[in-house]
């Protein structure tokens, strides 16, 4: 099996893996007035530790999304209680935060355990081929810097009960591709913002000004940050046309495809752990999900 086909099983094992322990987290969240991203700060604030959580930090693996959304996001969730403010900006766990975080690991786990997705020898099969690829990944050197994957890897639990540790290792794989994808790019110097909007376009998702803005509405920015990451792209003639008719040239689209060339170069990098029959006994387990 090629290492695209098996990624993208993998993903949809990932999906089928969250649709199991969904449930177990919903009273959890609504009881808690925060939602699913804000929870995910505290989270990243585990991961952070012994370091605060602030916006820098979070935008080092999500560059696109404004510093002052993830100020919002993290002023509400101290609002609630979870967070201490250290100083303007800088948060770190308080101790009903820190229970809270561990009450929804624990939750999500005990319910990915009872959801007996797989046979238990296969599970301790595929987890054990997924630590192999995951520590390679983190062995691999750069390009790129890990900084993703070594944050997910500290959540890491032990091998056994292996679903846990499966569905964390995939996390910790996400996360890799995260780290491949901002090394594909950032090079270039092109700012995060209009290589997002670019990647819409790419993709035929949005083909106006505000279709794009609507799109990234969550992103926290105002359209006129979208006007000059559009105009950006104009200037390296990456893109033609204007509020209403957006299309990338030839050359843009030459760049985007080699962002994931490159992307895939990078991730795909460390999968060279894993033999052709090792391939085929995770996609065989995996499609048992």
């Amino acid at each position: 099996m090629d290492n695209q086909s098996l990624w993208k099983l993998i993903r949809d094992s990932w999906i089928k893996i969250q649709a199991s322990f969904n449930p177990a987290i919903k009273p959890l969240v609504a009881k808690s007035e925060l939602n699913i991203r804000e929870w995910m700060l505290l989270l990243a604030a585990l991961t952070f530790e012994p370091e605060d959580i602030t916006p820098s930090h979070l935008m080092v693996r999500g560059p696109y999304t404004s510093s002052d959304q993830y100020l919002t996001r993290l002023e509400h969730v101290a609002e609630k209680g979870f967070l201490l403010r250290v100083s303007k900006g800088r948060f770190n766990l308080s101790p009903e935060g820190r229970e809270a975080a561990f009450e929804f690991i624990k939750g999500v786990r005990e319910a990915m355990v009872s959801a007996k997705l797989l046979p238990t020898q296969e599970s301790l099969i595929l987890a054990e081929m997924l630590e192999r690829l995951v520590n390679n990944c983190l062995d691999t050197p750069p390009p790129p810097d890990t900084w993703s994957i070594t944050l997910s890897h500290k959540l890491m639990p032990a091998i056994d009960p292996p679903m846990p540790f499966i569905e964390q290792a995939i996390s910790c794989l996400s996360a890799y591709r995260d780290d491949a994808h901002l090394a594909s790019w950032q090079s270039s110097g092109l700012s995060a913002i209009a290589l997002e909007s670019m990647t819409l376009i790419w993709r035929g998702q949005v083909s106006t000004l505000d279709e794009l803005t609507e799109k990234l509405s969550f992103r926290g920015h105002p359209q006129e940050v979208y006007i000059v990451a559009l105009a950006e792209l104009r200037a390296r003639s990456y893109l033609s046309g204007y509020r209403n008719v957006l299309r990338l040239t030839e050359e843009g689209k030459m760049f985007r495809d080699s962002v994931e060339a490159k992307t895939d170069q990078y991730f795909f990098s460390p999968w060279t752990c894993l033999t052709e029959a090792d391939k085929s006994k995770m996609a065989e387990i995996l499609n048992q999900m």
